[in-house]
């Protein structure tokens, strides 16, 4: 099952507020220089990660050794961009790189925690559950 598709909505409904609309985008509450907006708490930065860890995760475990976490990187990254667009129009948000940034740091750490976990790994033969389930296909 993929459930990638659900963590997109997910991370979607979090980035709200779904209120305070604005009809100009207001460029001055961006921060473009990540780690150096007002806005940038440890606990904020760290929610950031965090929010995009199962993402990063179910991306890889979807693609079961096909990509690399390069793949679930750029995903990431077209997500996080995408959600960081329409805060532009949002009172009560700044949007910020260092969401960006932190988005692809959580991806990174799913994406290898779960090749780790089911030991795929595109440079090496599968391991584990995977690679009985390989030998037995091949006999």
């Amino acid at each position: 099952m993929r459930s990638w598709p659900f963590w997109i909505l997910a991370i979607a409904v979090a980035s709200g507020p779904w209120f305070g609309v604005v009809a100009r985008p207001q460029w001055e509450r961006v921060t473009w220089v990540p780690f150096h907006g007002f806005e940038d708490k440890p606990r904020d930065v760290l929610v950031n990660m965090l929010l995009f860890v199962p993402f990063g995760w179910s991306f890889a475990k979807s693609r079961r050794g096909e990509i690399g976490t390069a793949s679930a990187v750029a995903a990431a990254g077209i997500v996080s961009i995408a959600v960081e667009i329409p805060q532009l129009f949002y009172r009560l948000r700044d949007p910020s790189a260092t969401d960006v940034v932190m988005a692809l740091c959580g991806s990174a750490v799913g994406s290898l925690a779960s090749q780790a976990f089911y030991g795929r790994d595109a440079r090496r033969a599968p391991r584990g559950r995977h690679a009985r389930q390989d030998r037995g296909a091949e006999q």
